[in-house]
């Protein structure tokens, strides 16, 4: 092998001159990456800082603003009452009737005379006497009658056992007229007596089916009797539901207890249907609770008979 000659001034890089600066170039990144993060938190600090808004300090700055950025302008003048609006416009003269060949006259003439005549008052309609006041005017030949004061009378007064407005129906009253009006004896409707009020007991059979809520065509007529007698009264009408023993099973009815409510409840939107006051009206389901005869014997039979009177519907009419 040539050896190479080497010029002059040149230096010789050694390898562990290489290495030494290789290593310095790699210890400059952390120092990038912590002035990235620096900055990245500060960014993040201004964030949060902008997000909070002063609001006092921020009306404060508006306003300034608002002052600094709006100039004064002059006031307008005001309008003086001698100088009239440019605007203002002049009503036209309305157009004068042409008068009649007897009533011509100068402008002059006519303005002079309509200042100095006083316009003429309407003539006030003569009072006629009252009816009370007209004094006969006697006969000639006859002689008059001396004149006789005629005192005013007194408004006639009501009598006394009369009653007025909607209290005018007794509860007596009310059981007169229900049982003047209702079929007792067909004993589809049984009027029982209370010592503070009426009791009407409907019996089930004429007014529903089984197991069944809707009233029968046949019972409607007796119901339109009850509403139109209780209507306008102000007294408590109470709808009680009752059945008998026997239990129920189907998918509108569970057991007796909604059967009972519905029946209560179809005969008092009958009634309010009629002119029955709602306000005044109650509606209780009571199912076999309160029968009114047994429903079995001693030995647990039933009794169809007692049953039957079982179900029922009954309205009770009391002071509210």
């Amino acid at each position: 092998m040539v050896p190479t000659r080497r010029k002059p001034g040149a230096s010789l890089v050694s390898l562990s001159d290489l290495r030494k600066q290789r290593h310095d170039d790699e210890d400059l990144w952390p120092i990038s990456l912590a002035d990235m993060m620096t900055l990245l938190l500060c960014f993040f600090l201004l964030i949060v800082a902008v997000s909070h808004v002063d609001l006092n300090r921020y009306e404060r700055v508006a306003d300034s603003m608002q002052k600094a950025m709006v100039t004064d302008r002059p006031a307008p003048r005001q309008k003086t009452a001698e100088t009239p609006p440019v605007t203002a416009k002049t009503a036209p003269p309305k157009p004068e009737k042409s008068p009649e060949p007897s009533t011509v006259r100068s402008k002059v003439s006519h303005t002079t005379l309509k200042s100095e005549t006083p316009p003429l008052e309407p003539a006030k309609p003569k009072e006629q006497p009252a009816p009370s006041q007209v004094v006969a005017q006697p006969k000639p030949g006859e002689a008059q009658p001396a004149p006789t004061a005629t005192a005013p009378q007194p408004p006639a007064k009501a009598p006394e056992n009369e009653r007025t407005g909607p209290t005018r129906k007794s509860l007596d009253d009310i059981r007169k007229e229900l049982a003047c009006k209702l079929d007792i004896a067909s004993g589809a409707v049984e009027i029982v007596p209370r010592e503070n009020g009426v009791e009407l007991s409907l019996r089930g059979a004429a007014f529903f089916d089984l197991a069944s809520a809707d009233i029968k065509p046949a019972g409607l007529p007796l119901l339109r009797d009850i509403a139109a007698t209780l209507a306008g009264t102000p007294y408590k009408v109470t709808v009680e539901g009752h059945t008998d023993n026997l239990p129920i099973e189907s998918w509108l009815y569970p057991s007796n207890w909604e059967l009972s409510s519905a029946r209560a409840s179809r005969v008092a939107r009958f009634l309010i249907d009629h002119g029955v006051a709602r306000e005044h009206l109650r509606v209780e389901g009571l199912a076999d609770t309160m029968p009114v005869a047994p429903n079995t014997d001693e030995a647990g039979r039933s009794i169809p008979e007692n049953q039957a009177k079982n179900r029922r519907v009954v309205i009770l009419v009391s002071p509210s």
